[in-house]
C-alpha cells in the first residue's frame, strides 16, 4: 500500500524527465497529504535541512566532506577547493538518511525539495568508461573504486525503488551488483575483496552488505540466483570471519590466511541484518537464531552498559563512543530483527541514546551534530565534521521512527 501511495506522486514528479536528466516543474509538484510523524521523524528532517544547509553547494552541485568548509568561495569545478567534496561513502551516509527518512514520511514535499539534487550528484561518481562500471571513490578521478562503497549506495538504491517503484533505482542497483560480482572470486574459497585494486584482502565490510543487497534484490526481483550468492556469500563469512567464541566478526582475511581480528560495529550488525532476510526469505529458522545471537553479543560488546549521563545524572546503556556511522549501519540489523521478533530492550537502548544525543550532542545553532551521543568530544578532529557522521545521526533518526 505505501509503495502505491508513493508512486502516485513519483509519477507527477517524474512526468517527462529522461533516466538521466530531472528537471521538476512546479505545475509538476505533488500535494503533500502525508504529514511528518512527530518525534525522532521530525528531528531527522531537522538533522537533514541543516546537512544541506551546511554541506552543500548548489554552485557545484555537491556535498562538501566537512564543516567547516569553504563552498562559500567555490564557483566551478576547477576551484582549488573542488576537492574538498564528500567522498563516495561520506555521500553515501547522507543517502541513507535521505532513503530512511523516505521511507519514514513518505513526505512529497520532501521528496520534491531534494531527490533531484541527490541523483545528479550519484552519477557525478559513476565510472561508465570503466569495465565494469561503477561507482568511484571520488568524483574528480575515477581511478580508485571500493566494492563496499558501492554497495552502502546500492541498498539505498533498492531501498528506493522497493518505495517508488521507479527503475532508474533498479537499473543503478544492478551496475552495482555487477561491479561487486567483480570482485568475487574462488580464492580463500569465495568472498568478495575490499577494493578492485589491489586485491590482498576479503573484508567484512565488503562481504556482510553484499549479502542484504542480494536478498534485497531477490525480493524485488525474485531471481533465484539473487538468493543463491546471498547464501553462499553468509556461509563463506560464517566460516571465515565469525569468531566462534562471541559471534562477532573480525575485520578481514588476508590472502595469505591471516586474519585481521578487528571488531566493529557495522560488521556485526549487517550480519544481524543478513540473517533475518534470509529467515524471512527462506524460513529457515536457523538464520534467525544467527542473528539473536550476534545482537545479544553487539548488544554487549558496543553498547556502555555503565554510562553515566554527564549532564542529568540517569543511568541507562547507551550506544558507545565510537564511530557514528558504524553505529548506524548496526542500528538497522537491530530494527531488522525487532521487525520480526520484538527486542524491546534493544529498541529501548537505542532510543535512549538518540534522545540524549538530540539534547546534548547537537549544535544548536547549525543543528549538526557536534559530538558523540554521549555528550563527549568526537577525539578525532578529522571526525568532527564529517558529512558521514552527519548522515548516519539522520539515518538513526528517521529508522527508528519508521
Amino acid at each position: 500500500m505505501l509503495k502505491l501511495i508513493f508512486c502516485f506522486f513519483i509519477c507527477f514528479c517524474f512526468y517527462g524527465c529522461s533516466s538521466d536528466d530531472y528537471s521538476y516543474n512546479d505545475d509538476d509538484k505533488p500535494n503533500n497529504n502525508n504529514d511528518v510523524d512527530s518525534g525522532f521523524s521530525s528531528d531527522a528532517q531537522i538533522v537533514f535541512d541543516s546537512i544541506f544547509e551546511y554541506y552543500w553547494s548548489d554552485k557545484i552541485d555537491f556535498f562538501f566532506g566537512n564543516y567547516p568548509n569553504n563552498k562559500g568561495a567555490v564557483d566551478e569545478a576547477d576551484h582549488p577547493q573542488y576537492d574538498e567534496h564528500a567522498y563516495l561513502w561520506g555521500f553515501g551516509g547522507v543517502y541513507s538518511a535521505y532513503s530512511a527518512i523516505l521511507m519514514d514520511s513518505l513526505d512529497s514535499d520532501f521528496y520534491y525539495q531534494y531527490d533531484a539534487k541527490l541523483r545528479s550528484a550519484l552519477l557525478d561518481y559513476y565510472t561508465p568508461n570503466r569495465d565494469p562500471v561503477g561507482f568511484a571513490c571520488f568524483v574528480n578521478s575515477h581511478d580508485h573504486r571500493l566494492y563496499d562503497d558501492a554497495i552502502w549506495v546500492g541498498i539505498d538504491l533498492v531501498d528506493l525503488y522497493s518505495l517508488t517503484n521507479d527503475n532508474w533505482y533498479l537499473n543503478y542497483a544492478e551496475v552495482v551488483w555487477e561491479f561487486i560480482m567483480s570482485g568475487y572470486d574462488d580464492l580463500l574459497g569465495g568472498g568478495i575483496y575490499w577494493e578492485e585494486y589491489p586485491k590482498d584482502s576479503k573484508n567484512t565490510c565488503s562481504n556482510a552488505p553484499a549479502v542484504v543487497l542480494a536478498l534485497k534484490l531477490y525480493e524485488e526481483t525474485k531471481d533465484e540466483s539473487y538468493l543463491e550468492i546471498g547464501i553462499d556469500i553468509y556461509d563463506w563469512l560464517q566460516s571465515n570471519l565469525q569468531d566462534p567464541h562471541d559471534y562477532l566478526y573480525w575485520d578481514n582475511i588476508k590472502l595469505d590466511g591471516r586474519i585481521e581480528e578487528w571488531k566493529f560495529s557495522y560488521n556485526s550488525g549487517q550480519m544481524i541484518q543478513a540473517g533475518v532476510l534470509l529467515y524471512n526469505n527462506t524460513g529457515d529458522e536457523s538464520y534467525l537464531t544467527d542473528a539473536k545471537k550476534v545482537a545479544e553479543a553487539c548488544y554487549q560488546e558496543f553498547f556502555d552498559h555503565n554510562f553515566t549521563s554527564n549532564f542529568t545524572g540517569e543511568k541507562f546503556p547507551i550506544l558507545k563512543d565510537g564511530h557514528i556511522w558504524f553505529n548506524a549501519v548496526m542500528v538497522r540489523g537491530f530494527i531488522e530483527l525487532h521487525n520480526v521478533e520484538e527486542h524491546n530492550h534493544y529498541m529501548s537502548a537505542i532510543e535512549r541514546s538518540l534522545t540524549h544525543g538530540l539534547r546534548y550532542a547537537v549544535d544548536s545553532n547549525t543543528g549538526l551534530l557536534k559530538s558523540y551521543l554521549s555528550g563527549n568530544e568526537i577525539d578525532n578532529p578529522d571526525e568532527r565534521g564529517d558529512v558521514l557522521h552527519q548522515g548516519a545521526f539522520a539515518e538513526m533518526l528517521a529508522r527508528i521512527g519508521i
